[in-house]
């Protein structure tokens, strides 16, 4: 039992010597490794706080925007709107904004334009909203069915905006005169399984049309 503990001290302190000689050799690189570990959680904490108090405001100011133009006055809301969307470009307050900008020029007649706005967030979106975008475009534009369909033809198929893309798709197609063609869209919308809603709008479109 003796000569077990004597080997035991022996290692302990062999041990505790290589701790030591790790220590000296390495202790800048472990010091300065811990520094930048705490400076970038600071950092990130910071960053992190900062983009909560960033969507806050911005928030804040389309809501704000949105309710002074339910009221006589739509001229300083529009301006916010506008100033929202060059200040935050994709920001999802921003697209939003493009969004309500795009109602309000298509409520003046001015369609061509609110298309293009439409389209200016389909460029900076993510799916879905990408895919809304577009088919709204489409939708101000309807009187010009060759432009909306060429549209609409960018919305891909897995998307959850593709049945209704096809059912106004099949609307443009039967106002050109091919009934056949609108009713081949309408069929292919219902083989997509959309909600309910649209699934018998779909459904009545093609028996009315004896499909």
């Amino acid at each position: 039992m003796e000569v077990q503990g004597i080997f035991e001290e022996v290692d302990e302190q062999l041990e505790a010597e290589n701790v030591a000689r790790f220590w000296i050799k390495y202790h800048n690189w472990i010091i300065g490794g811990l520094v930048a570990l705490f400076v970038g959680l600071f950092a990130y904490v910071g960053w992190m706080d900062h983009l909560k108090k960033r969507d806050q405001e911005v928030a804040q100011r389309y809501l704000t925007a949105l309710d002074s133009m339910t009221l006589a006055e739509a001229g300083p809301g529009r301006k916010e709107l506008t100033s929202l969307a060059s200040e935050y470009g994709d920001h999802g307050y921003a697209l939003l904004a493009r969004f309500a900008e795009a109602r309000l020029l298509a409520r003046e007649g001015k369609s061509d334009e609110a298309a293009l706005m439409l389209e200016e967030v389909a460029a900076m979106a993510q799916p879905p909203l990408k895919n809304l975008a577009i088919m709204q475009a489409a939708f101000v534009i309807a009187d010009d069915p060759k432009r909306a369909l060429r549209r609409l033809e960018n919305i891909p198929r897995e998307s959850v905006f593709k049945p209704h893309a096809l059912e106004l798709a099949g609307v443009l197609t039967a106002a050109q005169g091919d009934a056949q063609g609108a009713l081949v869209l309408y069929k292919d919308a219902l083989t997509l399984k959309p909600e309910s809603g649209l699934r018998k709008r779909l459904e009545r479109r093609v028996q009315r049309m004896g499909g």
